[in-house]
């Protein structure tokens, strides 16, 4: 049995599959927050404590006694600590959708150092923003000399007792060069950084499960593996990625995370204005990240997402195409009975634009996949192969990111690739003609 654990940023969820990569068990929990005085925030020693629990339950569940043969853990990217000697967190966790670092963001990107390297975007969801941040409002938080972790990385480094940072995850600190693989010097010291740890590629074996209540509890032992996963976007694709390496992948969620990867990245790709990162696997070449607000703006039309979901569920969106491509801002604006669609147009759009950006800087025209909570509507996807002007593959996963980390720890302890992404449901859904010649006459 092998386990992957999703670090989420509302939820956190852990996910059991058998010997032949089957469903075992899956549950979802509130992510385990406190506040800070400032905002929201983490406690490492409470996420790790609140996963053991699930961990023990969903083990007494389905594991006939068996111990887990391998964890691996994903998740958010820029949410991170100080890991003392003993293993314990120095501070709490920022997590990325946090503002309050928005001025140190702006100092990295017009500072000299910053737009010496347009590859990297700055913003407030950036590591290297809050650990400036840290530096003025908490500096006991970074003080000394211990290494940062990411958060999502952290119940590994607690369970396995090593200090890692998972190479996915390198560069949303901010301060990683994914074409010379390695840390900018100028940027560590611009961003007051502290020490980093050794990165290890997804699926690595971190070690194994140290002394603890999951050992206690019999459902781990002294030969449980312990296993790198990643960022939660890069991982749930990598697990498409199983069935074709060439897709592109629309993950549409909270957030729509766009994904591909190359491995010849063009000559413009470090001045394209978009995230790169690393492929998930390692080797030669980029990864591709677009995030995108989805249900925001689709709140902000809508309402609650009770009536997201009832708008979604119909046959097809109602109305016709939009003579020409709306902003967001403007289809908010709009008064028309459509709105609603115009919204869902809007941020399609920004979308499909990315994908083209994509191919700009390298990534081939792969089949396009699908995934992600609303992308089970399928009057949405319908509207979005109209507005790409191709077909899309969904894929039915409801917990793809912790079954993505799930399979890495599966392959990590048996050494061979699963193929369990063969089984899983899909559904192929063609662009409506009509709507796709009216959508290209948008350029």
């Amino acid at each position: 049995m092998f386990c992957g654990v999703d670090v989420g940023s509302t939820n956190i969820k852990v996910l059991f599959i058998g010997d032949e990569g089957e469903d075992l068990w899956v549950k979802s929990v509130p992510s385990p927050r406190r506040n800070d005085g400032w905002g929201i925030v983490s406690d490492g020693l409470e996420v790790v404590a609140a996963l053991e629990d699930l961990i023990i339950e969903g083990w007494h569940a389905v594991g006939k006694g068996r111990p887990i043969a391998a964890i691996a853990t994903t998740g958010i990217g820029e949410d991170g600590l100080c890991v003392a000697d003993d293993f314990t967190p120095r501070g709490l966790a920022i997590p990325w959708f946090d503002h309050r670092d928005k001025a140190e963001a702006e100092t990295l990107r017009n500072s000299a150092e910053g737009r010496a390297h347009p590859q990297i975007n700055y913003a407030f969801s950036t590591a290297a923003a809050k650990w400036l941040w840290l530096r003025k409002h908490r500096p006991e938080a970074l003080a000394g000399d211990d290494p940062w972790v990411p958060l999502t990385d952290y119940p590994a480094v607690w369970w396995a007792k090593r200090k890692y940072i998972c190479a996915t995850l390198m560069p949303r600190t901010g301060v990683y060069d994914v074409f010379t693989r390695d840390w900018i010097p100028e940027l560590l010291r611009k961003a007051e950084a502290p020490r980093l740890p050794e990165g290890l590629a997804a699926g690595s074996i971190i070690g194994t499960l140290q002394p603890g209540p999951l050992r206690a509890a019999g459902a781990g032992n002294a030969n449980t593996l312990i296993v790198v996963g990643g960022h939660d976007h890069p991982i749930a694709s990598n697990a498409i990625m199983r069935l074709d390496p060439l897709a592109r992948i629309d993950s549409i969620g909270t957030a729509n995370a766009l994904f591909a990867e190359t491995a010849t990245p063009s000559a413009t790709a470090a001045t394209a204005g978009i995230d790169l990162s690393l492929p998930v696997r390692g080797g030669p070449g980029i990864s591709v990240i677009g995030p995108i607000e989805f249900a925001v703006p689709l709140r902000q039309s809508l309402g609650d997402d009770q009536q997201i979901k009832a708008y979604l569920a119909q046959a097809a969106i109602p109305g016709a195409p939009a003579a020409t491509a709306p902003t967001i801002a403007q289809a908010l604006a709009e008064s028309s009975e459509h709105r609603h669609r115009r919204v869902i147009e809007a941020v399609s759009v920004e979308a499909r634009d990315f994908f083209r950006a994509m191919k700009r800087v390298g990534i081939a025209d792969g089949p396009m996949y699908a995934t992600g909570g609303w992308a089970r509507s399928r009057a949405l996807m319908e509207l979005r192969a109209s507005i790409f002007g191709e077909t899309i593959t969904v894929l039915h996963e409801p917990e793809l990111t912790a079954l993505g980390a799930a399979l890495f720890a599966m392959e990590a302890a048996t050494g061979t690739l699963p193929d369990a992404m063969k089984t899983r449901a899909t559904e192929v859904i063609e662009p409506r003609p009509d709507w796709m010649d009216a959508y290209a006459q948008w350029g």
